[in-house]
């Protein structure tokens, strides 16, 4: 991500809750309740942004458990961090994940609301699997609307790494890079598909 797009990031913070009307907690806990996530897993959350999941996943994974939340906006970091810094299980690092390395190991990764700002996302799913996935480990793309609704919001934005195309399509995209993929939910208001290693 370069600085013009984390300058971006930065400016939005302040206001990004308010604005973030899809993500309400009866969403994002249904969102949660369908990616079999439980207790004890070690949890990474891509793009964090505002936190939106940490409340939910901290309570998912319980004490055996451990969130890992990362963004490479300050200003979003900022405001995670005084909502839920408290969260003895959620640990909260600064770096872009496309470029830097994550330590540690886990069973889930999740990119929620961030797939579209991927720049290289056959390299960075294939750095994740390699670097950071448990053998059985899973990745999962999801959206709290339907790529209609995510497409209207970066209209303007002509980038083509904006674009999201259907569960279906980006499942079958995803296949064809060398993975086991499942559309978990392709409705108005979910959008998920799970990756695995073959």
């Amino acid at each position: 991500m370069n600085q013009s797009e984390i300058d971006f990031f930065d400016a939005l913070a302040p206001s990004w809750d308010e604005n973030e009307i899809r993500s309400t907690p009866e969403r994002v806990k249904h969102i949660l309740s369908e990616l079999t996530i439980s207790k004890g897993m070690d949890v990474l959350d891509l793009g964090t942004g505002t936190g939106v999941l940490l409340p939910y996943l901290s309570e998912i994974v319980g004490p055996e458990g451990h969130v890992t939340a990362i963004d490479l906006s300050e200003g979003m970091l900022s405001i995670a961090r005084k909502k839920y810094g408290h969260l003895e299980n959620v640990e909260f690092l600064k770096l872009d994940f496309e470029e830097e390395q994550i330590p540690g190991k886990y069973d889930v990764a999740l990119l929620y609301s961030v797939y579209p700002h991927l720049h290289a996302p056959a390299d960075t799913l294939k750095w994740l699997f390699k670097m950071n996935m448990k053998p059985d480990g899973r990745i999962v793309i999801a959206f709290p609307s339907d790529e209609e609704f995510i497409n209207s919001i970066h209209h303007e934005r002509k980038a083509e790494h904006d674009h999201l195309p259907p569960a279906h399509m980006l499942a079958e995209m995803i296949r064809h890079w060398g993975y086991k993929t499942e559309v978990i939910a392709a409705t108005p208001d979910e959008y998920i598909v799970e990756i695995k290693n073959l």
